[in-house]
């Protein structure tokens, strides 16, 4: 199935964020919403201080209605285009110095911690706050201290997921961290990859200890074969580390994403170096 979206425009506004277009209804804070047939998915690209995130306007659950027969994603008005514009550049307020080689690192000033990553890849404001929510309030995942690689081509440029992209998340009240990686981890991998066609594939290898720059938790990776459809790509993985605060009394969640099949696909083993960067600025 070909999606609806244009071709975006030869030369983009310049804004420090990239919205994203999906097949559903737009909203004040969030770029759109794409309504699939697993539920709702919509990635949301959010300028505000802080990692607060409004509550989502009632919207249909796709494939239909409730139980008084009702139509859901049907009555959904027709998408039109939204201004697009990928990251060329870092947001220079996001920078530290890197700890790897030929590297820059990503500040994470809220959480009080940093990583690093490629130079293919583009340090977000911090004030960008990203991610996908399902079909409730409770379902969702958003993460802040932003990194993004590449973008998605002609009418795929405004699709969820990005080949590649990377930030920080709080885990809200006391966690394991294993059990809090792996859930993150599925949870992504199932939010941003299932699509119209069905849900995605899921494949999780073993939870294990992490422990880098005196930062210590646990990290998993979770390959993800996403149901055939244009703009996704076929597989995927997703890392998630969980770790401990450097500060105490809260788990913080590394969260990076990227495509492994399809010519966008980043080299392998950065998502291990990013990883392996996470440590404390302080």
């Amino acid at each position: 199935m070909t999606p609806p979206s244009p071709e975006p425009p030869a030369s983009p506004q310049s804004v420090p964020f990239r919205p994203q277009q999906g097949r559903g209804i737009a909203v004040a804070v969030m770029s759109a919403v794409s309504l699939l047939g697993v539920g709702v998915v919509v990635l949301v690209v959010i300028m505000a201080q802080g990692l607060s995130v409004p509550s989502l306007p009632d919207m249909p659950a796709a494939g239909g209605g409730g139980d008084d027969g009702d139509g859901g994603a049907s009555a959904s008005p027709e998408p039109s285009p939204v201004a697009i514009s990928t990251p060329t550049a870092d947001a220079s307020e996001a920078l530290v110095p890197a700890i790897t080689a030929g590297w820059k690192g990503v500040a994470v000033e809220e959480h009080g911690v940093a990583y690093d990553v490629p130079e293919t890849w583009f340090a977000e404001p911090p004030s960008v706050v990203t991610g996908f929510t399902g079909d409730g309030d409770s379902d969702g995942v958003m993460m802040g201290g932003s990194a993004v690689y590449g973008a998605r081509q002609g009418p795929c440029y405004s699709y969820p997921p990005d080949p590649g992209r990377s930030g920080i998340a709080t885990v809200e009240g006391a966690a394991d961290t294993a059990q809090t990686a792996l859930g993150t981890a599925k949870k992504w991998a199932r939010l941003g990859y299932s699509n119209e066609n069905g849900a995605a594939e899921l494949s999780a290898g073993p939870v294990v200890a992490f422990a880098a720059n005196g930062l210590t938790g646990h990290q998993v990776t979770v390959k993800v074969q996403a149901p055939e459809y244009d703009c996704y790509p076929r597989q995927a993985v997703v890392r998630v580390v969980s770790f401990l605060s450097p500060a105490g009394g809260a788990v913080y969640n590394f969260i990076a994403f990227a495509d492994v099949s399809g010519p966008l696909a980043p080299d392998s083993g950065v998502l291990d170096t990013m990883a392996a960067s996470l440590r404390p600025m302080y």
